[in-house]
Protein backbone atom coordinates (compact mmCIF):
# COMPACT_ATOMS: atom_id res chain seq x y z
CA UNK A 1 0.00 0.00 0.00
CA UNK A 2 1.18 3.47 -1.17
CA UNK A 3 1.73 5.56 1.76
CA UNK A 4 0.08 8.96 1.58
CA UNK A 5 2.78 11.84 1.11
CA UNK A 6 0.73 14.81 0.47
CA UNK A 7 1.28 15.93 3.54
CA UNK A 8 4.39 16.46 2.77
CA UNK A 9 3.59 19.04 -0.24
CA UNK A 10 0.74 20.78 1.89
CA UNK A 11 3.04 21.61 4.95
CA UNK A 12 6.06 22.72 2.39
CA UNK A 13 3.61 24.93 0.49
CA UNK A 14 2.09 26.54 3.80
CA UNK A 15 5.50 27.97 3.73
CA UNK A 16 5.88 28.06 7.83
CA UNK A 17 9.12 25.53 6.96
CA UNK A 18 10.34 27.95 5.02
CA UNK A 19 10.05 30.53 7.32
CA UNK A 20 11.05 28.33 10.39
CA UNK A 21 14.75 27.67 8.52
CA UNK A 22 15.08 31.46 7.14
CA UNK A 23 14.72 32.64 10.78
CA UNK A 24 17.06 30.02 11.77
CA UNK A 25 19.75 31.24 9.47
CA UNK A 26 19.00 34.79 10.92
CA UNK A 27 20.06 33.89 14.33
CA UNK A 28 22.94 31.97 13.15
CA UNK A 29 24.17 35.28 11.69
CA UNK A 30 23.51 36.47 14.99
CA UNK A 31 20.25 38.42 14.03
CA UNK A 32 17.09 39.34 16.78
CA UNK A 33 13.64 38.71 14.79
CA UNK A 34 10.17 37.74 15.34
CA UNK A 35 7.31 36.20 13.05
CA UNK A 36 5.08 38.29 11.23
CA UNK A 37 5.48 42.17 11.04
CA UNK A 38 1.93 43.50 11.28
CA UNK A 39 0.19 47.20 9.72
CA UNK A 40 -2.82 48.80 8.92
CA UNK A 41 -3.48 50.30 5.25
CA UNK A 42 -6.84 50.44 3.03
CA UNK A 43 -7.18 47.51 0.76
CA UNK A 44 -8.26 48.06 -2.99
CA UNK A 45 -11.35 49.09 -1.84
CA UNK A 46 -10.98 51.65 0.77
CA UNK A 47 -11.36 49.18 3.82
CA UNK A 48 -9.06 49.52 6.43
CA UNK A 49 -7.60 46.09 6.94
CA UNK A 50 -4.59 44.60 9.24
CA UNK A 51 -1.57 43.38 6.27
CA UNK A 52 2.00 41.63 7.28
CA UNK A 53 5.40 40.81 5.94
CA UNK A 54 7.03 37.57 7.52
CA UNK A 55 10.16 38.26 9.48
CA UNK A 56 11.33 41.37 11.16
CA UNK A 57 14.68 40.38 12.17
CA UNK A 58 17.58 42.87 13.32
CA UNK A 59 21.43 42.77 12.56
CA UNK A 60 23.06 45.26 14.51
CA UNK A 61 26.71 46.37 14.25
CA UNK A 62 28.12 49.28 16.08
CA UNK A 63 25.90 51.68 15.16
CA UNK A 64 24.53 50.80 11.97
CA UNK A 65 20.68 48.57 12.72
CA UNK A 66 19.92 46.75 10.00
CA UNK A 67 16.40 46.17 9.83
CA UNK A 68 15.28 43.06 7.87
CA UNK A 69 12.05 43.22 6.06
CA UNK A 70 11.26 39.50 4.86
CA UNK A 71 8.92 38.24 2.70
CA UNK A 72 9.21 34.52 2.38
CA UNK A 73 7.97 32.18 -0.62
CA UNK A 74 7.91 29.12 -1.17
CA UNK A 75 7.60 27.96 -4.57
CA UNK A 76 8.03 24.40 -6.26
CA UNK A 77 11.77 23.48 -7.36
CA UNK A 78 10.28 23.70 -11.02
CA UNK A 79 9.26 27.27 -10.60
CA UNK A 80 11.47 30.58 -11.76
CA UNK A 81 11.42 34.02 -11.44
CA UNK A 82 11.75 35.84 -14.54
CA UNK A 83 13.03 39.73 -14.40
CA UNK A 84 13.73 42.56 -16.96
CA UNK A 85 17.34 44.07 -16.72
CA UNK A 86 18.16 47.44 -15.69
CA UNK A 87 21.53 49.11 -14.77
CA UNK A 88 22.94 50.67 -11.97
CA UNK A 89 23.21 54.87 -12.32
CA UNK A 90 21.02 55.63 -15.06
CA UNK A 91 17.56 57.36 -15.14
CA UNK A 92 16.72 56.16 -11.40
CA UNK A 93 20.03 56.29 -9.96
CA UNK A 94 19.69 53.52 -8.18
CA UNK A 95 23.03 52.53 -7.07
CA UNK A 96 24.03 49.24 -5.52
CA UNK A 97 23.47 50.19 -2.12
CA UNK A 98 19.92 51.32 -2.94
CA UNK A 99 18.28 48.33 -1.07
CA UNK A 100 19.46 49.12 2.32
CA UNK A 101 17.09 52.35 2.11
CA UNK A 102 19.37 53.98 5.23
CA UNK A 103 17.64 56.50 7.68
CA UNK A 104 19.93 59.37 9.20
CA UNK A 105 18.39 62.26 9.10
CA UNK A 106 18.57 63.42 12.14
CA UNK A 107 22.28 61.63 13.45
CA UNK A 108 23.96 64.53 14.62
CA UNK A 109 27.14 63.30 13.28
CA UNK A 110 27.20 59.28 11.83
CA UNK A 111 26.08 59.48 8.22
CA UNK A 112 25.53 56.91 5.90
CA UNK A 113 28.27 56.75 3.04
CA UNK A 114 27.36 55.74 -0.29
CA UNK A 115 30.62 54.06 -0.91
CA UNK A 116 30.70 52.11 -4.50
CA UNK A 117 30.18 48.42 -3.01
CA UNK A 118 30.27 45.34 -4.80
CA UNK A 119 26.84 45.39 -5.75
CA UNK A 120 24.61 42.29 -3.72
CA UNK A 121 23.06 41.81 -7.13
CA UNK A 122 22.39 42.74 -10.56
CA UNK A 123 19.48 45.18 -11.14
CA UNK A 124 16.32 44.01 -12.30
CA UNK A 125 13.02 45.92 -13.34
CA UNK A 126 9.64 43.70 -13.38
CA UNK A 127 9.42 40.18 -12.47
CA UNK A 128 7.04 37.31 -13.69
CA UNK A 129 6.37 33.62 -11.47
CA UNK A 130 6.07 31.39 -14.60
CA UNK A 131 5.31 27.66 -13.16
CA UNK A 132 4.62 24.50 -14.84
CA UNK A 133 0.64 25.08 -15.27
CA UNK A 134 1.56 29.29 -17.05
CA UNK A 135 2.21 32.38 -15.48
CA UNK A 136 1.19 33.75 -12.08
CA UNK A 137 1.46 37.73 -12.07
CA UNK A 138 0.68 38.19 -8.99
CA UNK A 139 3.34 36.36 -6.55
CA UNK A 140 6.23 38.73 -6.90
CA UNK A 141 3.76 41.86 -7.48
CA UNK A 142 1.89 40.63 -3.60
CA UNK A 143 5.33 40.53 -2.31
CA UNK A 144 6.47 43.99 -3.18
CA UNK A 145 3.36 45.29 -1.78
CA UNK A 146 3.79 43.96 1.49
CA UNK A 147 7.19 45.04 2.26
CA UNK A 148 6.84 48.57 0.46
CA UNK A 149 3.50 49.87 2.17
CA UNK A 150 4.91 48.65 5.58
CA UNK A 151 8.66 51.00 4.81
CA UNK A 152 6.99 54.89 5.55
CA UNK A 153 6.13 52.78 9.09
CA UNK A 154 9.53 51.41 9.99
CA UNK A 155 10.94 54.94 8.30
CA UNK A 156 8.77 56.76 11.18
CA UNK A 157 9.40 54.29 13.70
CA UNK A 158 13.91 54.82 12.73
CA UNK A 159 12.95 58.58 13.17
CA UNK A 160 11.66 58.42 16.64
CA UNK A 161 14.36 56.33 17.85
CA UNK A 162 16.76 59.21 16.98
CA UNK A 163 15.29 61.77 17.96
CA UNK A 164 14.07 60.57 21.59
CA UNK A 165 17.44 58.52 21.56
CA UNK A 166 15.53 55.08 22.70
CA UNK A 167 18.57 53.36 22.14
CA UNK A 168 21.00 55.67 24.64
CA UNK A 169 22.01 57.83 21.63
CA UNK A 170 20.66 59.39 18.44
CA UNK A 171 23.70 58.08 16.35
CA UNK A 172 22.28 54.83 15.25
CA UNK A 173 21.57 54.89 11.14
CA UNK A 174 18.72 52.54 10.69
CA UNK A 175 18.92 50.73 7.22
CA UNK A 176 14.92 49.92 6.28
CA UNK A 177 15.63 46.02 4.09
CA UNK A 178 13.04 44.71 2.31
CA UNK A 179 13.80 41.42 1.36
CA UNK A 180 12.09 38.74 -0.75
CA UNK A 181 12.93 35.27 0.39
CA UNK A 182 12.07 32.66 -2.38
CA UNK A 183 13.06 29.05 -3.13
CA UNK A 184 11.99 29.53 -7.26
CA UNK A 185 15.04 30.16 -9.45
CA UNK A 186 15.52 33.43 -9.81
CA UNK A 187 16.49 34.43 -13.88
CA UNK A 188 17.58 37.72 -15.03
CA UNK A 189 17.00 38.59 -18.88
CA UNK A 190 19.70 38.50 -20.84
CA UNK A 191 20.39 42.67 -21.92
CA UNK A 192 18.98 43.57 -25.73
CA UNK A 193 16.93 40.50 -25.76
CA UNK A 194 13.93 40.36 -28.26
CA UNK A 195 10.76 38.48 -28.04
CA UNK A 196 11.91 36.72 -31.65
CA UNK A 197 14.92 35.71 -28.88
CA UNK A 198 12.19 34.57 -26.65
CA UNK A 199 10.49 32.41 -29.45
CA UNK A 200 13.61 31.10 -30.21
CA UNK A 201 14.92 29.93 -27.10
CA UNK A 202 14.51 26.37 -25.79
CA UNK A 203 14.48 27.51 -21.82
CA UNK A 204 14.76 30.14 -19.64
CA UNK A 205 18.70 29.76 -19.54
CA UNK A 206 18.95 30.63 -23.12
CA UNK A 207 17.70 34.14 -22.79
CA UNK A 208 18.73 35.09 -19.06
CA UNK A 209 21.22 33.87 -16.51
CA UNK A 210 20.46 31.83 -13.31
CA UNK A 211 21.05 34.01 -10.36
CA UNK A 212 21.17 34.01 -6.62
CA UNK A 213 20.16 37.19 -5.30
CA UNK A 214 18.60 39.90 -7.14
CA UNK A 215 17.97 43.98 -6.83
CA UNK A 216 14.58 45.12 -7.69
CA UNK A 217 13.34 48.07 -8.67
CA UNK A 218 11.51 49.89 -5.97
CA UNK A 219 9.00 51.28 -9.03
CA UNK A 220 7.09 53.74 -6.40
CA UNK A 221 3.73 54.06 -7.82
CA UNK A 222 1.23 56.87 -7.28
CA UNK A 223 -0.93 54.93 -4.53
CA UNK A 224 2.17 53.99 -2.48
CA UNK A 225 3.68 57.67 -2.31
CA UNK A 226 0.10 59.30 -1.45
CA UNK A 227 0.12 56.65 1.17
CA UNK A 228 3.70 57.16 2.69
CA UNK A 229 2.95 60.81 2.51
CA UNK A 230 -0.36 60.51 4.31
CA UNK A 231 1.86 58.92 7.10
CA UNK A 232 4.43 60.69 6.89
CA UNK A 233 1.79 64.05 7.19
CA UNK A 234 0.57 62.38 10.65
CA UNK A 235 3.70 61.73 12.16
CA UNK A 236 4.28 65.91 11.59
CA UNK A 237 1.27 67.06 13.04
CA UNK A 238 1.52 64.84 15.98
CA UNK A 239 5.56 65.39 16.46
CA UNK A 240 5.23 69.26 15.55
CA UNK A 241 6.83 71.01 11.98
CA UNK A 242 9.30 73.31 14.21
CA UNK A 243 10.19 70.42 16.54
CA UNK A 244 10.90 68.16 13.81
CA UNK A 245 12.98 70.93 11.96
CA UNK A 246 15.03 71.89 14.97
CA UNK A 247 16.03 68.19 15.25
CA UNK A 248 16.63 67.48 11.52
CA UNK A 249 19.79 67.36 10.00
CA UNK A 250 19.34 66.54 6.88
CA UNK A 251 19.85 67.20 3.39
CA UNK A 252 16.93 70.22 3.41
CA UNK A 253 15.89 72.22 6.56
CA UNK A 254 12.35 71.43 6.00
CA UNK A 255 10.74 68.20 7.63
CA UNK A 256 8.11 68.32 5.06
CA UNK A 257 10.52 68.59 1.77
CA UNK A 258 12.62 65.49 3.24
CA UNK A 259 9.86 63.77 3.89
CA UNK A 260 8.50 64.05 -0.07
CA UNK A 261 11.57 63.17 -1.16
CA UNK A 262 11.63 59.98 0.80
CA UNK A 263 8.02 58.82 -0.40
CA UNK A 264 9.16 59.75 -3.93
CA UNK A 265 12.35 57.99 -3.82
CA UNK A 266 13.13 55.95 -1.34
CA UNK A 267 10.30 54.39 0.42
CA UNK A 268 11.46 52.08 -0.82
CA UNK A 269 14.29 53.34 -3.80
CA UNK A 270 15.07 49.09 -3.95
CA UNK A 271 14.18 45.48 -2.47
CA UNK A 272 16.12 42.71 -2.37
CA UNK A 273 15.52 38.78 -3.87
CA UNK A 274 17.53 36.32 -2.29
CA UNK A 275 17.19 32.95 -3.29
CA UNK A 276 16.75 30.00 -0.77
CA UNK A 277 18.81 27.27 -1.03
CA UNK A 278 20.74 24.81 0.54
CA UNK A 279 24.58 26.40 0.10
CA UNK A 280 22.87 29.58 1.40
CA UNK A 281 24.86 31.42 -1.03
CA UNK A 282 22.22 33.83 -1.19
CA UNK A 283 22.00 34.67 2.39
CA UNK A 284 25.82 34.57 2.92
CA UNK A 285 26.33 37.51 -0.04
CA UNK A 286 23.41 38.90 1.80
CA UNK A 287 25.31 39.34 5.04
CA UNK A 288 28.84 39.67 3.67
CA UNK A 289 27.31 42.84 1.89
CA UNK A 290 25.91 44.12 5.25
CA UNK A 291 29.28 43.77 7.19
CA UNK A 292 30.91 45.97 4.42
CA UNK A 293 28.69 48.63 4.65
CA UNK A 294 29.64 48.54 8.68
CA UNK A 295 33.42 47.74 7.92
CA UNK A 296 34.67 48.44 4.78
CA UNK A 297 37.46 46.48 3.38
CA UNK A 298 40.39 46.90 0.96
CA UNK A 299 37.74 45.70 -1.56
CA UNK A 300 35.59 48.56 -1.21
CA UNK A 301 38.55 51.28 -1.01
CA UNK A 302 40.34 49.86 -4.55
CA UNK A 303 36.85 50.57 -5.62
CA UNK A 304 36.62 53.66 -4.44
CA UNK A 305 40.48 54.80 -5.89
CA UNK A 306 39.02 53.06 -9.25
CA UNK A 307 36.71 55.14 -9.68
CA UNK A 308 38.24 58.21 -8.32
CA UNK A 309 41.02 57.43 -11.37
CA UNK A 310 37.63 57.48 -13.64
CA UNK A 311 36.96 61.06 -12.84
CA UNK A 312 40.18 62.38 -12.55
CA UNK A 313 40.31 61.37 -16.61
CA UNK A 314 36.85 62.15 -17.45
CA UNK A 315 37.68 66.02 -15.63
CA UNK A 316 40.89 66.26 -17.89
CA UNK A 317 39.07 65.11 -20.82
CA UNK A 318 36.62 67.92 -19.82
CA UNK A 319 39.25 70.31 -19.58
CA UNK A 320 41.30 69.48 -22.99
CA UNK A 321 37.76 69.54 -25.04
CA UNK A 322 37.42 73.37 -23.16
CA UNK A 323 40.88 74.32 -24.25
CA UNK A 324 40.79 73.36 -27.54
CA UNK A 325 36.97 74.62 -28.41
CA UNK A 326 38.28 78.15 -27.49
CA UNK A 327 41.12 78.13 -29.57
Amino acid sequence: MKKETKWKDFLLKSGIPLEYEVMYLLNQHGCVGNYEYTYLREDENEVINEFSYDINASYIKGNDFFDLMIECKYRDPSTNWVFTPENYGGINEIESHGFLNPIDHFTKQNKFLPLPFEPLGQLCGKGIELTSNGPNPKTITQAVSQLSYAMAEKVINAMEHQIDELLATSEFIFYNIPIIVTTANLYRINENTTMKDIKQSNNVDDIGTKEDCLILNGNIGTNLQRFSMSKFSEFVNERGRSFLNNKLKSFNEDISFVFSVIAEHYCPQAIAVVQHSESNRGFNKLFNFLNEVHDPTEKTLTRIREREKRMKKLSNKLKDFKRKSTT
